[in-house]
């Protein structure tokens, strides 16, 4: 059994349908669901209801206070979700595999295609990247790093996967188990989204001395020119 945490900001029917059913398709694998509740005005019923495990914050913490919530809770390997998202039935019988047998790997992440479209499964994975297909949306990793809680609602996946690489680990990317995302879904909702991402570069400069983009450019000079999409 492996744990999945998911952060919830439902403020419209649209949102609730989408998360029931990211939900229904995780579920598909033997897990359990810790949902976080940011201070939904909606839908608290229904995540009570399909949660093993909910857990309801008064008012919107952000992404990375949400997370961490999860992260404190669960066990020793753990998959993060978005609630915009639909996975292949597989995800968990293709993440454990890779983490069974490579145990420099920290995190493995999956195919991203548009919401709605074909899975279109492959059978490669690589190990240590490709890093441009490393996506933050829904991914399994070993449990033993937390969010840093100064970034609100962007740059803090930067920073997490920074200090794992820093500690030594590597990451997986496989075809062999995807999901669909609708990008931006809740971003799009959020408040002074361009003021907060303005202030957590600004922190995340502060604490490492370069940009994100500056440090991708130093460790994979050789992904510059590698396109974002399709995922292969």
């Amino acid at each position: 059994m492996i744990d999945v945490i998911m952060p919830c900001w439902i403020t419209d029917h649209e949102t609730l349908d989408l998360t029931v059913d990211a939900i229904n398709s995780i579920y598909v694998a033997d897990c359990r669901m810790i949902i976080i509740d940011n201070g939904s005005t909606m839908g608290a019923s229904v995540l009570r209801e399909k949660a093993d495990l909910y857990i309801r914050n008064k008012e919107n913490l952000g992404y990375a206070k949400a997370v961490n919530q999860g992260l404190k809770l669960a066990g020793s390997v753990v998959a993060i979700a978005n609630n915009d998202i639909r996975v292949s039935p597989n995800w968990w019988e293709i993440a454990e595999k890779i983490l069974v047998n490579l145990d420099n790997v920290a995190s493995v992440h999956f195919k991203m295609v548009g919401y709605g479209e074909d899975f279109n499964l492959g059978e490669e994975y690589w190990e240590g990247g490709k890093e441009r297909w490393c996506s933050s949306s829904f991914f399994v990793v070993r449990n033993g790093q937390l969010y840093d809680e100064e970034y609100l609602n962007s740059i803090e996946d930067w920073d997490y996967w920074r200090r794992i690489r820093e500690l030594g680990y590597t990451t997986a990317y496989t075809n062999a188990a995807a999901y669909q995302h609708k990008d931006s879904h809740t971003q799009e909702k959020i408040p002074n989204r361009g003021e907060n991402d303005l202030r957590n570069r600004k922190h995340y400069h502060e604490k490492f001395g370069e940009t994100p983009e500056e440090w991708f450019a130093r460790l994979y000079p050789e992904q510059l020119n590698l396109s974002w999409r399709p995922f292969p």
